[in-house]
């Protein structure tokens, strides 16, 4: 059975918060409704003989239990009427009896929820207003969760909304100690700290860890903390990684998880399309996988860093971008910033993009625009679109793909950055739906995806890293693959792994889908018998060993990390590495390290594709 997180309190808490805020108001008014009809009509009946006036007074007299109702015998009474005083009777008594509890009943559970809540522990709570705060909300909920939202301004109906789905919503500001105390973050299972501000929710964090103080917590909390700067998020990381190396004895209350969306978005889109990219490339004759962005937003160069760190193949040279942008020189200048090793160090690897001008906003896309490409850094394998806004990524994403088509110039896929789904990408933007050779539509990055309890706070990307950090540790170069029960067991140690080694094995997980078409296998598809124990061919294990040093070579470098000196030993706290070097400058067991990783990134296919996998043609 599926984990759930909550306890018997704050599930109570939940349950009631959904009770007291369901719309059943044509309900309530129907039986109301039905009371006083049955109340007045009866009695006008009852009392048909008598004047009106008269007949209506003793009517409303019913609620006061006038003794005429009681009597046996009433000269104004039909005896064959007798059935109907009792009904006018009881109908009489019920409709106020029901009108006041049908008024209260919503603040007696809102008052009971609060009460409960008090006791609330093992739940999930989210700080933010945002749409994808709001989405995670709604998703773990669906899992049955216990969720308190806190969030500061947010609309009366999407609050109600919230509510009538058993999320407790709490107003005020999350960076408050008190705020965060009333939500019973110091007994919860994860805190999400998703507001706009970076600085924020490391306030967040702190605030929780000042809550929790030295108390035991086992499992710890997790602290999961959305950050949208690239760099803050590094930073983040690396100050995890410090206070894991100076830890005391006994596990941490708290378990910092910094995480980005665009991230998410870029590896799991790497993960599931890198087969297809590498086919495609196989299909177009290139030497190369070649990625073509028009515009580099956060979003656009999270997917630039992943190929460069994972989309190495033994049968293709290293992967190339080339970045369109109307301020091509700031653009590049700041990825070049950020990743400085990997453009300073042309002895062991240099990043292969290129910027280029062009401002979509004062030009339209023409064909002298795929031939200034063409001709500068070659044909594409896929192009991206990810300028900053949805609008504007439709109409362009829209534009490129006719054009692309017309003469079939670029038969490429077109990965169209959607923050929010809307109903052209549910229409329109689903992929190759088509067999031919041709470009079209695939949208990413939409928070109603990639916002879920699954990937932010059970951290399902990294099930692969954690699979290759394993392999690591038992040093799997030469031995059996692990069996499925390992591979599903690999998360438990995950938690204690040092960032540095997390982010290494995140690149090898992403990776874990080119390793396998390297050696010849595609995932089965419906109907097909995979075989689940698939292995790298002796031939090309070298060949492969020698593209996956390569391939960790640069996402060394693109994580920061330099080689060292000559007589300069390895130092993890100034990030320089000793086996920066090429292949031919390996002993034998950095090789076998290599291998380690090969035969990681199958296991890690294996787990990601449980259905199995044939031989590609």
């Amino acid at each position: 059975m599926a984990q759930k997180y909550a306890n018997v309190w704050s599930r109570a808490a939940a349950s009631l918060t959904a009770l007291s805020h369901t719309q059943a108001g044509a309900f309530r008014w129907g039986v109301l409704i039905l009371l006083t009809a049955v109340w007045f009509g009866g009695g006008i009946w009852l009392w048909r003989d008598l004047p009106f006036s008269e007949a209506l007074y003793r009517t409303f007299s019913a609620v006061s239990m006038w003794d005429a109702y009681f009597a046996s015998s009433d000269s104004a009474i039909n005896p064959h009427d007798g059935w109907l005083r009792e009904v006018v009777r009881y109908a009489a008594l019920a409709a106020p009896v029901v009108g006041l509890l049908f008024a209260f009943s919503g603040q007696l559970g809102r008052s009971l929820a609060r009460m409960f809540n008090l006791a609330a522990a093992r739940h999930v709570v989210i700080a933010g207003d945002s749409s994808a705060a709001l989405s995670l909300a709604q998703d773990c909920r669906k899992r049955k969760d216990s969720v308190i939202l806190i969030a500061d301004g947010l609309a009366e109906e999407t609050a109600l909304g919230l509510r009538r789905k058993g999320v407790i919503v709490l107003e005020g500001e999350a960076i408050q100690i008190e705020t965060l105390r009333t939500a019973r973050a110091h007994h919860a299972a994860h805190v999400v700290a998703y507001e706009p501000d970076d600085t924020a929710n490391l306030q967040i964090e702190a605030a929780v860890r000042r809550l929790v103080g030295d108390s035991k917590r086992r499992p710890p909390i997790g602290v999961h903390v959305s950050t949208r700067s690239a760099m803050l998020l590094k930073e983040a990381r690396e100050m995890r990684s410090s206070q894991m190396r100076k830890k005391k004895a006994g596990p941490p209350p708290i378990d910092p998880k910094p995480f980005s969306l665009e991230e998410m978005a870029a590896r799991a889109l790497v993960q599931k399309e890198s087969q297809a990219l590498l086919t495609l490339a196989q299909q177009l004759g290139q030497s190369r996988l070649h990625i073509v962005f028009f515009g580099f937003d956060a979003a656009a160069e999270a997917i630039a860093e992943r190929v460069l760190m994972s989309l190495w193949s033994a049968h293709f040279e290293a992967p190339r971008l080339t970045v369109l942008s109307p301020d091509s020189a700031s653009a590049e200048a700041g990825f070049k910033a950020r990743h400085r090793e990997a453009f300073a160090n042309p002895g062991a690897w240099v990043a292969d993009i290129e910027f280029l001008p062009f401002d979509w906003n004062l030009a339209s896309v023409g064909a002298e625009v795929l031939e200034s490409v063409e001709q500068a850094r070659g044909k594409p394998t896929a192009i991206v679109v990810s300028t900053g806004a949805d609008p504007g990524n439709i109409h362009l994403a829209l534009s490129l793909k006719r054009l692309c088509n017309h003469g079939k110039r670029w038969p490429v896929p077109i990965y169209m950055r959607e923050t929010s789904q809307s109903e052209f990408s549910q229409q329109y933007a689903k992929g190759d739906e088509t067999p031919e050779l041709d470009a079209y539509l695939l949208a990413f990055g939409a928070h109603q995806v990639n916002s879920t309890r699954v990937r932010i706070i059970d951290g399902a990307l990294d099930q692969g890293a954690a699979i290759a950090h394993e392999h690591y540790n038992r040093g799997l170069g030469s031995k059996d693959a692990m069996s499925m029960r390992e591979l599903q067991s690999a998360m438990k140690d995950w938690s204690d792994v040092l960032e540095t080694y997390r982010a290494a094995n995140r690149a090898v997980a992403d990776a874990a889908m080119v390793k396998a078409w390297d050696a010849g296998f595609r995932p089965a598809a419906k109907g097909e018998k995979g075989d689940t124990a698939i292995a790298v061919p002796p031939a090309l294990m070298e060949k492969m060993a020698r593209t996956e040093h390569d391939r960790w070579m640069a996402e060394r470098l693109m994580s920061g990390w330099r080689p060292t000196a000559t007589s300069e030993a390895r130092n993890n706290d100034l990030m320089a590495h000793d086996k920066i070097v090429g292949w031919d400058q390996l002993n034998e067991a950095d090789r076998n390290n290599d291998v380690v990783q090969i035969r990681a990134s199958m296991d890690v296919a294996r787990l990601m594709h449980k259905e199995g996998f044939v031989p590609r043609s």
